[in-house]
């Protein structure tokens, strides 16, 4: 049996699945050692075509799956890890790729002793050809941590110190199954739940510094769409954690902490999808990401994570939550906010 199961979501991207699978099937741990399994969500390009090419090559190794209707990638991930056989699951997506011993370095740690997630670096990679890294060292040391304080885990929750990802990392996959761990369905910007759930469930977690996994910058992808519907999808998911969090007694331990999350994604994070993936920010979204944050944190200035983990921009935005901003007076810090990025990326 395999040691590792690889859930790829695929959906039309015909241009990347090449790459992406060259690199995984030329692990240095072996193909043996990993099922590979390809949930193609409905593509309407070549992908399914492609996709078969691979499973003829290696058929006791590469497992396809095909959805009649497109479910985002979460529904692919979830139909993936039901099939899952394997003790450890990856997750990679179709456009990205990995270093070749990728599974090799991250397999190697879970021999040593018990661990529920093994994590590496990651870099965004702009290569439209199939590139390795260079220098791969972060400079850092490899560190195990063990999460067994309430101390520790608000440590580790407020660091996502595992990434919130779902690449970059190998994961048991028990933990996932007996503490129901899954991606939201038909929804963009699945991540954003699952991978705070995750660091609530984690006790022993293993991060490697080293940069073995290529995310691939693509300007076709769903974070990237201007005026796309879905970017309201933010909204639903981070509505969808605060519930999560509810439901399974998480804020009785940890209410600051959540609270302080939810104010830098439900709020903070959707100003710059709205922002920054609109052509016309809106006023209503604005106003609706207003109401939702303060139905959760109706008191944020006494949460002592604000002033220790936002800069004085973010503070200045973080203002905006309880200030009456009419509409013009939103559009120019749409303008402000949009100027102060453009010039963080130079």
């Amino acid at each position: 049996m395999a040691d590792i199961s690889v859930i790829i979501p695929c959906y039309n991207v015909a241009l990347y699945i090449d790459r992406c699978l060259t690199t995984i099937t030329s692990q240095t741990i072996g193909i043996d050692a990993l099922e590979i399994i390809c949930v193609d969500d409905a593509s309407t390009d070549d992908t399914w075509a492609n996709l078969q090419t691979w499973e003829q090559r290696y058929p006791d190794n590469i497992m396809l799956i095909h959805c009649d209707e497109n479910g985002r990638q979460g529904t692919a991930r979830n139909i993936g890890l039901s099939y899952a056989s394997a003790d450890w699951i990856a997750f990679i997506d179709s456009d990205d790729w990995v270093e070749l011993d990728y599974f090799e370095k991250l397999y190697a740690i879970t021999q040593l002793g018990e661990c529920d997630i093994v994590s590496c670096q990651n870099i965004r990679d702009f290569s439209t050809s199939l590139t390795y890294f260079d220098d791969r060292s972060t400079g850092k040391e490899n560190r195990f941590m063990l999460i067994d304080t309430v101390e520790k885990r608000k440590l580790f929750f407020n660091l996502q110190s595992a990434g919130f990802a779902a690449w970059g990392k190998i994961i048991r996959k028990d933990l996932l199954i007996d503490n129901q761990i899954y991606f939201p369905e038909r929804l963009a910007y699945e991540d954003s739940y699952w991978g705070p759930l995750l660091h609530f469930y984690a006790e022993r977690v293993y991060l490697i510094e080293e940069s073995l996994y290529h995310y691939f910058v693509n300007r076709q992808s769903t974070v990237l769409q201007m005026d796309a519907d879905y970017h309201t999808d933010w909204l639903t998911v981070q509505s969808m954690k605060w519930n999560a969090w509810e439901e399974r007694g998480f804020l009785a331990e940890y209410r600051e902490e959540l609270e302080y999350d939810f104010l830098c994604t439900c709020y903070l994070g959707f100003l710059k999808i709205n922002f920054l993936r609109y052509t016309q920010p809106s006023y209503s979204l604005f106003l609706l990401a207003k109401e939702i944050t303060l139905e959760k944190v109706s008191n944020h200035q006494q949460n002592k994570y604000i002033k220790e983990g936002l800069t004085e921009f973010y503070l200045a935005l973080l203002d905006s939550l309880t200030l009456p901003i009419s509409k013009d007076q939103f559009l120019q810090l749409a303008e402000y906010s949009k100027s102060y990025w453009n010039a963080a990326k130079k």
